[in-house]
């Protein structure tokens, strides 16, 4: 990927996503930015899995965080909040498949979904937060081409609190 494109339209149009606007532009660019910045060999393949995909999302959204302070959809904690473990627990078993439907970009504003995002986000937390490098597991992250051997070495498991 040598670039970003943003819809202004959609982006002005989706206060769910952060009702902040200044907070929603500049988050949602830096998500976009990390994009451009992640492995090819998995960002523009075909057929990924819904753990590829969550993990290229969720990975995006951690990176923004640790630049802006909050992730670009402010929406999923609300959304998962209480529901932390059931909703890792229906990932799991799901992260071979390549209906992505379930997990990710699936949200509208009468119904914000995407969750696939929070829980590759997690996923990412979890193998920061386990590294001794903070440096390099960022450098990790971005270079990912692996998800499987990534969310091993993570050490993420459904429904394990943060530290």
């Amino acid at each position: 990927m040598t670039g970003i494109q943003v819809g202004l339209e959609a982006l002005c149009a989706s206060d769910f996503i952060n009702p902040d606007m200044e907070d929603r532009f500049v988050r949602v660019l830096v998500h976009e930015y990390v994009h451009s910045q992640q492995a090819a060999a998995l960002t523009e393949r075909e057929g990924l899995t819904v753990l590829e995909v969550s993990l290229v999302e969720g990975i995006a959204e951690f990176v923004t965080e640790l630049v802006s302070g909050d992730g670009a959809y402010a929406y999923l904690d609300a959304l998962v909040a209480g529901r932390e473990a059931e909703i890792e627990a229906a990932f799991a078993p799901d992260v071979d498949k390549t209906d992505l439907s379930a997990w990710v970009y699936n949200s509208t504003p009468e119904r914000p979904g995407d969750l696939g995002y929070w829980v590759g986000y997690r996923i990412a937390g979890a193998y920061h937060r386990n590294a001794a490098d903070k440096r390099q597991a960022v450098a990790d992250m971005l270079r990912m081409t692996d998800a499987k051997a990534f969310l091993a070495a993570s050490g993420w498991r459904p429904g394990a609190a943060p530290d």
